[in-house]
């Protein structure tokens, strides 16, 4: 029960941050006593601080004593594996962001050796400075993962299949704690709903588009993964049976309806012409209200709309969260998505909430933070 305790006090300050005693007495109906003993035990294991605000105001009694997580001495190191970028960092208990970098992934299609090398490469250079040892470290990988083993199945954009990824990186960095590794998405919806723009909504749909779309979905706080950890596979669901060829080998997948390569078509822009800079340009002159590069994110209203009605007729979501490529979609074409959702709908004025996400690129990395964080306080005793 101890054990118990002392796990359910440092999630809540993990989740919410500098809290009094008196307040997280409240809200866990444990007692002050108890309270202040577990609290002295965080802090004696350098994972929470107990301090008083100043006195200076001219109050009367006894300061209340408030709980902090020590973010600086209690760290988890996460990494986001993406097509084009990797990116490291270093995020203390609490969520703060402590250190972080990217490079340009230089990867080779079909072989992560030279993958895995240059990240272990980025993560040891962010412990060159660090006193303490990271006490996990969390991996998103756009690709399939079984949740029983955390093997990489499939990641098509990068050619890569059954790869034992984290029994790779525990090889290549030799960190003392454990390696976790996730889908991309449902890690961003995770951290979107815990620190971004799903907090406080139990049930939402996440869905982020970039070379590929992928999602997650959150049903009573918790993150759906179906029976052997890939399930929420929404960017493979089919949608125009016969249409183009998706690079998992099918046809007509959500994910050539809504992708990049989907967008960029709309604008009109070459294949042959670099994809990067051309999303770059995309996005920059929809910002400034260009019309024909707002018209190329309308476009993408009524597909976006026929696989969104699908996913909220199953889950019925209480808020939707589009990222990446979709955020400017609230922004630039917010009413006609939500008349292409009532016109799907079977249920008329049945359609949820709205948001762009609110941690953009670092969804994914805070996804895999909070991923090893969950491990090492479900361990702690």
């Amino acid at each position: 029960m101890r054990r118990h305790n002392l796990r359910a006090l440092l999630r809540f300050l993990h989740l919410n941050g500098a809290t009094s005693r008196a307040e997280l007495a409240e809200v866990t109906g444990l007692t002050r006593s108890a309270i202040a003993d577990l609290t002295g035990e965080l802090a004696s294991r350098g994972l929470a601080a107990e301090g008083s605000p100043d006195r200076n105001r001219g109050s009367r009694g006894r300061p209340p004593v408030t709980v902090s997580p020590r973010s600086e001495n209690a760290y988890v190191l996460a990494a986001a594996i993406e097509v084009e970028t990797l990116r490291v960092s270093r995020v203390g208990i609490g969520g703060t962001v402590l250190d972080e970098a990217e490079e340009p992934h230089e990867y080779i299609p079909g072989d992560p050796s030279s993958s895995i090398e240059q990240l272990s490469r980025m993560l040891d250079g962010l412990l060159r400075t660090c006193d303490e040892p990271p006490r996990a470290l969390g991996v998103a990988v756009p690709g399939l993962v079984r949740s029983s083993d955390e093997l990489v199945l499939h990641a098509p954009n990068l050619g890569w299949t059954d790869l034992a990824l984290g029994e790779e990186l525990r090889r290549t960095t030799g960190l003392p704690g454990p390696v976790l590794i996730g889908n991309e998405a449902r890690l961003a919806a995770i951290a979107e709903n815990r620190r971004g723009a799903g907090r406080g909504c139990s049930n939402l749909v996440y869905i982020s588009a970039e070379v590929g779309v992928g999602g997650g979905i959150i049903t009573g706080n918790r993150v759906l993964t179906g029976h052997s950890g890939i399930g929420g596979e929404i960017g493979h669901m089919i949608t125009r049976p016969g249409g183009r060829r998706c690079r998992c080998g099918r046809r007509g997948c959500w994910e050539t309806e809504i992708g990049a390569d989907a967008l960029l078509r709309h604008a009109g822009v070459p294949a042959s012409q670099e994809r990067r800079a051309a999303l770059n340009e995309l996005l920059s002159n929809a910002e400034r209200g260009n019309p024909s590069a707002v018209a190329a994110f309308r476009s993408l209203c009524t597909p976006v709309a026929f696989g969104l009605t699908n996913l909220c007729s199953i889950f019925d979501p209480e808020r939707v969260v589009l990222g990446g490529l979709l955020e400017p979609l609230v922004q630039h074409a917010e009413e006609e998505l939500r008349a292409r959702l009532a016109e799907f709908s079977a249920r008329p004025g049945s359609t949820p909430e709205l948001h762009p996400a609110q941690l953009g690129p670092h969804g994914r990395l805070l996804g895999a933070a909070e991923a090893a964080f969950d491990s090492f306080i479900a361990a702690l005793d």
